[in-house]
């Protein structure tokens, strides 16, 4: 396995496992916060949380064990939309936009 495809799969690793700490504190902040409160909304955000965490740790599992460039692709996906809402938040830092 070349080195390349080591390291891309390594940053798309973390890139999905800091969107699952993301993640995971808004579902302990809204457990916290609502915790008297009965609401319907917060299982939504669980169930998307623990399919991130099955679909990351297969594909960790597969880098390992099984067909490594399938497990890099599967890596990517929800790696890009991530990147890609964090170039967008970035941008908004610093570019300063006046929203009137």
């Amino acid at each position: 396995m070349s080195l390349l495809s080591k390291i891309a799969f390594y940053i798309a690793f973390g890139v999905d496992c800091i969107a699952i700490l993301i993640a995971l504190y808004f579902v302990i902040e809204d457990a916290t916060r609502f915790a008297g409160y009965p609401k319907n909304g917060g299982s939504g955000l669980i169930i998307g949380t623990l399919i991130l965490c099955a679909w990351v740790t297969g594909s960790y599992y597969m880098f390992h064990h099984g067909p490594r460039g399938l497990a890099i692709v599967l890596a990517w996906i929800p790696a890009v939309p991530v990147l890609l809402y964090g170039l967008f938040i970035l941008m908004f830092i610093v570019l300063k936009p006046d929203m009137k």
